[in-house]
């Protein structure tokens, strides 16, 4: 049958060995879970950028140009307009900002992208080939077909 495994509650001295090796497995266990929500997060973040671009490509085109895709890139980055627009007439008339929090989490995320597509460039599909362009008009928004989408780093033309 065995003894019962102890937990911290149960163990009698807080500096005790069995207690740290106890709290060093909580802890292990809590960077571990931790490091499995960062790694589910970038894919999830990823898949929201596709699946905006399948819902805002021209479905009259069949492959695009650097030009069209610069356009629809700035597009993307202004997807935000309306809501701070909404956010600023209701912070006019108050002294207090009641959506001040949502208003920071939107200019972080714009100024991120900004900086990103004027300098490095930012991952966007490659929708300069038809195929890919087809395989994106038709995917159905699903995480687990991301890596069969050819993800490129498209920066701005000077």
């Amino acid at each position: 049958m065995g003894k019962p495994k102890p937990n911290i509650m149960t163990v009698n001295h807080p500096n005790s060995r069995k207690t740290k090796q106890l709290i060093k497995s909580k802890h292990k266990t809590a960077f571990r879970d931790k490091k499995k929500l960062n790694n589910l997060a970038k894919p999830s973040l990823l898949c929201e950028k596709l699946i905006w671009f399948r819902d805002n490509v021209d479905n009259t085109i069949s492959q695009y140009t650097p030009e069209l895709l610069a356009m629809l890139i700035e597009k993307y980055l202004k997807r935000f307009d309306n809501e701070l627009n909404l956010i600023q007439a209701k912070h006019k008339d108050k002294i207090n900002r009641r959506y001040a929090s949502r208003e920071d989490v939107i200019r972080l995320t714009v100024d991120r992208e900004r900086e990103e597509y004027l300098t490095a460039g930012i991952e966007v599909p490659s929708i300069f080939n038809a195929e890919q362009l087809l395989y994106l008009r038709t995917w159905d928004g699903d995480i687990r077909f991301l890596p069969n989408f050819r993800i490129i780093r498209f920066s701005c033309p000077k």
